[in-house]
């Protein structure tokens, strides 16, 4: 799957969710503005909350300072994966999968999956 910027355009005021197990890092964070830019996907978000305790699962969701993320398309393979599970529903998201660095990424709709913000430790909305 070939994605462009007008395809993602559908995630934004959705999240993005980053992991990498290897590295011990999960991160969630909303998105603000999205784009494929020279062969990479680059996304803006609005706030980025850090999974304490990864893996298994976090502990608790603490802020992150880094709002913008990039990442070669190049390197990943992309997947239609359904809407989110049990009572979530919504429309489709995107698995984006490199397994060089052990990374996933999955991108959730507007009504999809959420973290509450409030659950996030030292963020303040504005």
């Amino acid at each position: 799957m070939r994605l462009t910027t007008r395809d993602l355009q559908r995630f934004v005021g959705g999240q993005m969710e980053v992991q990498n197990e290897r590295e011990g890092y999960l991160y969630r964070g909303e998105i603000n503005t999205i784009s494929v830019t020279d062969g990479s996907l680059c996304v803006d978000h609005s706030w980025v909350a850090r999974g304490v305790g990864f893996p298994p699962g976090p502990k608790k969701w603490v802020t992150d300072g880094v709002l913008d993320y990039r990442a070669s398309l190049e390197l990943y393979s992309v997947s239609d994966i359904g809407p989110s599970g049990d009572e979530i529903g919504g429309d489709n998201r995107l698995l984006l999968d490199c397994p060089i660095i052990g990374e996933t990424v999955v991108l959730f709709p507007p009504n999809g999956s959420k973290l509450d913000p409030n659950q996030v430790e030292g963020l303040e909305l504005g």
